[in-house]
This record gives C-alpha cells, sequence and structure tokens, in this order.
C-alpha cells in the first residue's frame, strides 16, 4: 500500500483517513477515524520517499523525543507505529491552530493566555533537556477546550546535540538569530515565543535585526498590562545574551507578574487580612442598575470579560467599555458559532448576521421557523427572517433597510442610528461611538 497515493477513505491499520488537514515537508496530517476507539484522531503520515532517503531512525526520532514529554501544553501522541509501510504518528485532534484563531489576535486577555499555555508546555519541555526549534503560531495548536498545546517535535534535538550545525530546520520570521547561523539554543525557543506574543499583541511581526520598541509599540502598550512589558521585552530581545537563558525561566518571569496582575497573594494564616471590601465603582453600580431593569429584555445574559458588565451576543462593543473583543465561542446557545466574530450561528444560515457576509456554508439544510426573528428579509422573494439588531439577512446577506428600534432603548446613536440608552451607556453597542457622559453617570461626578 505504500506505493499507492492515499486518498479519503484509505485504512491504515485500524484508522480510516479522512480529509487531509495539513501538509509538512516530511509528512501530511490527515483527520483520521480511530475505528477501535471510535474516535477522531490527528494522524501524521511520513511521505514514503523520505523513508528511503533519510532511514527508518530519522522518522522514529520525533515519537522518541515526544513520548518523553507529557504536559497539558504539549500534544500528546496517542500511538507511533509503521502499518503497511508507512510511519504514523497519532495525536489529538485540534480544532484549529493559532494562525487559523483569530481570538488570539482580537482580544489581548485570550492572546495572553494562549501565550501562557506555550510558556508553560515549553518550559517543560527545556525542563527535560529538548529544544523545539521550531516555534511558530502553526505548531501551536488550540484544543477544544481552548488550551494552546505546542506540537511537532520533529525538528527538536536534544540540548547536548544542540552545539552541531543544523541549518535545514526552524521558519524564517520567527527563527532567532543566533538558529539562523546553525547554534540554537534554548534562548532561541524563548526568542520564537517572544515574537509571537508581540505578533499577537501589536498585530505586527518584527522584522529582524530591529531595536526595541519595535513597529506598532503603541498598541501593544494599549493592550498589555505594564508590568507584562520588560517580561516579554526580554524574551524577545534580538541579543540572546539579553534574553531569558531558557523557557523555564521564562515561565516563571510570566507566571510571577501575572500573580501580581490578578492579586493572587495568599494571606499569612495567622494574620488575615483586615482591609474592607472594596466599595463597586459607579460605572459598575451603574452597569448592575441598567440590567436589572433592561437586561431580560435586551438578553443580557453575559459578561464582559475587561469590564464585568452584563453584554447581550447581539452586540458588537461592550455598552460600559466598548471593547468589540468579547467572544462566545464555548457559551452561547446557539449550536454553531462564526469562525469570524465567534458569536453563535445557525447550522442552515448562509451568512453569519453579525459580523459579516458570506462566511457559512449553509450545509443546505432547510430553513426551520426562528422564533426570535421579528422581521422579514427586506429582499424580495428571500425567505430570511432577521433577529433583533442584526446588521445582515442570514439567507441572502441583504443588510436591513430600516435601523432597528427596541422598547427599552428609547434613545438613537447620533452615528449609526441604532437604539442606545444614554442615561446608562457609555459606548453604542453596534458601532462603538463613545457617549459623551451617560446621564445618570454624569449627575455623580
Amino acid at each position: 500500500m505504500a506505493g499507492t497515493a492515499l486518498r479519503r477513505g484509505s485504512k491504515l491499520g485500524k484508522y480510516r483517513l479522512d480529509r487531509r488537514i495539513g501538509r509538512g515537508a516530511y509528512a501530511a496530517v490527515w483527520r483520521a477515524r480511530d475505528t477501535v476507539e471510535k474516535r477522531y484522531v490527528a494522524l501524521k503520515v511520513a511521505f514514503p520517499e523520505l523513508v528511503r532517503e533519510y532511514g527508518r531512525e530519522a522518522l522514529e526520532h520525533e515519537a522518541r523525543i515526544a513520548s518523553r514529554l507529557s504536559h497539558p501544553n504539549i500534544v500528546a501522541i496517542r500511538n507511533a507505529d509503521w502499518i503497511d509501510g508507512y510511519f504514523v504518528i497519532a495525536s489529538d485532534l485540534a480544532e484549529k491552530n493559532l494562525t487559523d484563531y483569530p481570538g488570539a489576535r482580537r482580544s489581548a486577555r485570550v492572546g495572553l493566555k494562549v501565550v501562557r499555555d506555550v510558556a508553560a508546555g515549553l518550559a517543560h519541555a527545556h525542563a527535560q533537556k529538548v529544544l523545539h526549534r521550531d516555534v511558530k503560531p502553526e505548531n501551536i495548536l488550540i484544543l477544544p477546550d481552548r488550551r494552546a498545546a505546542l506540537c511537532d517535535f520533529g525538528v527538536s534535538r536534544f540540548a547536548k546535540q544542540a552545539s552541531a550545525t543544523y541549518t535545514e530546520a526552524g521558519t524564517l520570521g520567527y527563527m532567532a538569530p543566533e538558529q539562523a547561523y546553525g547554534r540554537p539554543k534554548f534562548t532561541s525557543d524563548v526568542f520564537s515565543l517572544g515574537l509571537i506574543a508581540y505578533q499577537l499583541l501589536s498585530g505586527v511581526l518584527p522584522t529582524w535585526p530591529f531595536s526595541w520598541p519595535p513597529a506598532e509599540f503603541d498598541r501593544f502598550q494599549e493592550r498589555v498590562p505594564e508590568p507584562l512589558w520588560p517580561v516579554l521585552k526580554k524574551a524577545a530581545s534580538f541579543d540572546p545574551r539579553r534574553r531569558y537563558l531558557d523557557a523555564v525561566a521564562f515561565h516563571e518571569a510570566l507566571e510571577s507578574v501575572f500573580r501580581r496582575i490578578d492579586g493572587r497573594r495568599t494571606p499569612h494564616p495567622r494574620a488575615p487580612s483586615r482591609s474592607p471590601a472594596p466599595r463597586p465603582s459607579p460605572l459598575a453600580i451603574q452597569a448592575e442598575l441598567f440590567w436589572r431593569r433592561h437586561g431580560g429584555a435586551l438578553g443580557m445574559r453575559y459578561r464582559c470579560f475587561r469590564c464585568d458588565g452584563p453584554i447581550a451576543e447581539s452586540m458588537q462593543h461592550c455598552p460600559w467599555c466598548g471593547t468589540p473583543d468579547n467572544s462566545f465561542r464555548h457559551i452561547s446557545a446557539y449550536p454553531l458559532v462564526c469562525p469570524e466574530c465567534e458569536r453563535g450561528v445557525r447550522p442552515e444560515w448562509t451568512a453569519c448576521p453579525w459580523c459579516y457576509p458570506g462566511r457559512l456554508a449553509g450545509n443546505g439544510r432547510p430553513f426551520r421557523p426562528d422564533a426570535k426573528a421579528e422581521r422579514n428579509c427586506s429582499r424580495r422573494g428571500c425567505p430570511g427572517r432577521l433577529q433583533p439588531f442584526m446588521r445582515y439577512c442570514p439567507v441572502c446577506k441583504q443588510k436591513p433597510r430600516r435601523v432597528w428600534s427596541h422598547p427599552e432603548l428609547h434613545d438613537r446613536c447620533p452615528r449609526c442610528r441604532w437604539p442606545v440608552s444614554r442615561e446608562f451607556w457609555r459606548f453604542c453597542a453596534w458601532c462603538g461611538r463613545r457617549e459623551p457622559a451617560a446621564g445618570w453617570f454624569r449627575r455623580r461626578l
């Protein structure tokens, strides 16, 4: 079988290939069905020509290294074996990699969580004297529970072998300068992760050689808590002598700062803290009062990740702090989630009605009655029904001709003309325009 091309439906031992999800320099990655355990896995299948060129030992090297690593933030290998002349490695199946995870770029909180997860996994590998040597977004997988895990140790080498010259591994753009010259070290992996962190948080990948601060540093400062600046700067330093020696030191420094930010210091058991509980801010009181009066009618059953104020899934911006970065991926009441805005959608919709038209397949399913819909599509002949505050028809992608209104919201945003509450809201929940000052809030300043 090794002489024939693999295709969908082919069977390798107990694995039936479903579809190819990736292709690298020496292997293809398939989504495969384990017919014994009745679950899907990611199956890496080495190319037969590379078996002939490099031999069995080179292809088995990745499995031997990865078998030494057991950590929640490292993709676990379930099985490695030769099947019908192919060398295959089965591992946990992820939803996507970091390149296809827009939430990490839109939300600084999500991006920092990814960096913390990867730093923890990389620290475990370095503690086991294992270099990764190819830390890049494509090798950071997002598992179904939104945990980030590092994969593909195929170009790794044990630390005692790092003095040798290896120039074929690594990815330009995220590669440390000393690694490009054939001298990879533990600190090279730290540099790659530091660049990924800066790219997630600023939107720009620095091109080396670069000096600090790189491009878009203003955006980086706006989105990152100030105590983290020196930690991430040191990790992404172009000079290896100024970086953390390994991911263990980087991870410890990162977690130390997060403990201070999160206020997780544990008081001494014999000296309990007697400081009074902090009073809620006027904004928190304002948001809570609005939620009690109008939250049920507006569907405000979620909390903003930044300010903890009540929000609805249909809102593009938090009406209290203005952030557009809230994700509803794992909390939406809908059966599916839009990959772009991470809001809930129904299986039969052919367009996301919240963010941008034309991003869904629709799956050819017939349209069912929508109990939440209140308006017909304005296009003649279209069967689409629109729920309140939809920006597009979920069937034909037509924008509604009439602006929305709501009996609980008596004012209009001057920019988008959609309903707002000037008495309470500080931002328009639909276009993000900042209100001069909420009337309730202004009276108490």
